[in-house]
């Protein structure tokens, strides 16, 4: 686990990740989700990290307090 300063708790604690999907943009009946399937087809042209960070979110979490920081990082 990395150790990085919690902007909560002022210290320098072990945190932790969590990669959660993100929401759809689309709704949930037929014709939405053939869209969110026709946008998915096409942007899998693009190269496998591209696509992973379109469609996830990483947190990195304190250990201590348990705040929960956004950090999409691409590299």
């Amino acid at each position: 686990m990395p150790i990085q300063l919690c902007e909560i708790c002022g210290e320098e604690t072990a945190h932790k990740e969590a990669i959660v999907q993100k929401p759809s943009k689309y709704g949930k009946s037929k014709k939405e989700q053939f869209k969110a399937f026709l946008s998915g087809f096409f942007l899998s042209d693009a190269s496998v990290s591209d696509l992973s960070h379109a469609l996830t979110d990483r947190y990195v979490i304190c250990e201590k307090c348990g705040h929960k920081k956004l950090e999409n990082i691409r590299e």
